[in-house]
């Protein structure tokens, strides 16, 4: 359901604005499964409402349920299906949400790649994960958001910018800015325009390497998008906002984790004091590359150095739903 769309048909039936605001906060509740359940609406009108329009773009095809964590596998109007994960931290739950259908960039770390890609998500499409897993927690919500799942958020602009203006805004879900993050392979020009847009949403940029040849080898996108670029830029972004710029570095054997190449990390996040590392130890793909087993020589390394870290915390890789494991094979 575009509410764009649901607007201009609710003005085109001369009803009062307050018709679209009712359904709007109804919808967004996530409490209904259809209008017919909304019942301080006319009877006739949800009838009408129900014919006219499907209450959300995406339907459950598959749940599964770790200790920590759901991935729900999803079914959009067109015959595509996405991936969302729930990860439940005890104090609070965060969603991640998918913003295409696959992904162009063929990391060779991450699954999503091998689905190829077939097209961006609408808005709604990426605020109805949230609103999915809303309905099926009620009373209880989603707290916050990361953009991690399947696809480039940087490469759905558009759609990024009016789904975090659902998300976000006191009108819509009103999720606070600094709870929600997205994570960017590192498209130059649009970290700059997301700097300029400023707002308080964190920013994560997938490094990996800090080699020029090593990053491009593992990360086709980087063959664009040089390591100086990458750096430029993200100096930009730290000087313009004034905000903590969080680089993503996955550990994988003999590739990332020798001596020299964690130097290299070292002094790459060592050009301002606004950088932070994320380690993320490497979870199982099939046919993909080998996990360090460096994690604690690498985190005294850096300890050492006073380098700014934390090893991220990973849920649900008994049901291929932690970083880099998003798939859809159909």
């Amino acid at each position: 359901m575009k509410l764009s769309v649901l607007s201009d048909h609710l003005k085109s039936l001369s009803l009062p604005d307050y018709r679209f605001r009712q359904i709007k906060k109804n919808y967004l509740s996530a409490r209904y499964s259809s209008f017919f359940e909304m019942t301080d609406l006319p009877k006739d009108f949800r009838a009408h409402l129900e014919e006219k329009f499907k209450l959300y773009s995406l339907t459950e095809d598959k749940l599964l349920r770790s200790p920590k964590t759901q991935k729900a596998r999803l079914k959009l109007e067109d015959g595509s299906f996405i991936e969302t994960v729930l990860m439940d931290y005890g104090d609070w739950i965060t969603v991640c949400v998918s913003s295409q259908v696959g992904c162009t960039l063929g990391c060779k770390f991450c699954a999503t790649g091998k689905m190829g890609f077939k097209r961006n998500l609408e808005p709604e499409e990426i605020l109805d994960q949230i609103l999915y897993w809303n309905h099926l927690l009620y009373p209880r919500y989603i707290g916050r958001i990361v953009f991690m799942g399947m696809g480039e958020p940087f490469l759905n602009w558009d759609n990024l910018l009016l789904a975090l203006d659902l998300i976000n805004s006191k009108d819509n879900l009103n999720i606070g800015a600094r709870k929600i993050s997205i994570s960017t392979a590192g498209i130059v020009e649009r970290i700059k325009d997301f700097a300029d847009y400023n707002q308080q949403i964190n920013l994560a940029i997938s490094l990996h390497s800090a080699d020029q040849a090593t990053r491009q080898s593992i990360m086709p996108i980087a063959k664009k998008y040089s390591l100086q670029e990458l750096l430029d830029v993200s100096l930009y972004y730290v000087n313009k906002t004034r905000r903590q710029l969080f680089f993503e570095y996955i550990l994988i054997d003999k590739v990332n984790d020798t001596p020299k190449a964690i130097e290299k990390l070292i002094t790459f996040i060592k050009k301002h004091d606004l950088f932070y590392l994320n380690l993320i130890p490497l979870n199982h793909v099939d046919g993909g590359l080998p996990p360090s087993k460096n994690l604690a020589q690498i985190s005294r390394l850096l300890e050492n150095a006073h380098v700014p870290f934390s090893v991220r915390q990973s849920f649900g890789q008994e049901i291929a739903s932690a970083c880099g494991q998003l798939i859809v094979e159909k």
